[in-house]
């Protein structure tokens, strides 16, 4: 996403005005400033998000059914198109995406939650476990148990895009991370106290979620993120 504004301005020389640009990056408000103050006005722009992906990139690793059963996100704001929205909708759909249309305000909360906070999570985890690694000298990563491998399959998406993001988010990453720390002091304060009754309430609660991602079918129920 740091590059809108370049890819912009090299792009305003050669479109024409029946163009329809959209883009599937994943954070909305701070692109949409870029995209109003260096687009040329006659050009139409509809902000996109498909919800899928992994931590590789490039073509060799494309997958022909990414799209399948996953949300893709059009964003509507005072100068969108509906006639655009209508062509972006059945665009994605013959991708077998699931269409959602809201504000950029709207998404870059929601997914300062669901997508942002978990990758800053992983990144952090994981350099904890090399900071641990050196403090203690300890040879820990080949020891790696089913939950930091996991964070570490997160940890290991690129770099370039995850710092734009975090930077294009910060306001509600900031916010994001807020909730967490408050959350995981509640945590520690449970794990000190040996209170029972607190902590079981919150492992009981937050494993329903897991439940409610399968039934909603953004994940299958087989164990290890189905990888036999």
């Amino acid at each position: 996403m740091s590059e809108y504004k370049n890819i912009i301005l090299k792009m305003n020389e050669h479109l024409s005005k029946k163009t329809i640009i959209t883009d599937i990056g994943s954070s909305k408000i701070e692109t949409s400033k870029i995209i109003k103050k260096f687009l040329r006005k006659d050009i139409a722009w509809t902000q996109g998000h498909p919800i899928a992906g992994s931590e590789v990139s490039g073509p060799e690793n494309g997958k022909h059914n990414i799209f399948e059963n996953k949300w893709c996100v059009l964003i509507k704001d005072k100068n969108t198109k509906k006639k655009h929205l209508t062509i972006l909708s059945n665009f994605w759909k013959r991708m077998g995406s699931k269409i959602v249309i809201m504000t950029a305000e709207k998404h870059d909360k929601i997914f300062s939650i669901t997508s942002h906070l978990p990758h800053l999570i992983a990144y952090n985890l994981v350099k904890s476990a090399q900071d641990f690694e050196k403090i203690q000298n300890y040879d820990l990563i080949k020891y790696s148990a089913g939950g930091l491998r996991d964070f570490s399959r997160i940890a290991a998406s690129n770099e370039i895009m995850w710092r734009d993001i975090f930077f294009n988010n910060k306001q509600n990453i900031s916010k994001a991370i807020d909730l967490f720390i408050k959350n995981l002091n509640s945590f520690k304060k449970d794990i000190n106290s040996k209170n029972n009754k607190s902590i079981l309430n919150k492992l009981i609660q937050t494993k329903k979620v897991r439940s409610k991602i399968i039934k909603l079918k953004q994940d299958v129920s087989k164990p290890d993120f189905g990888r036999s």
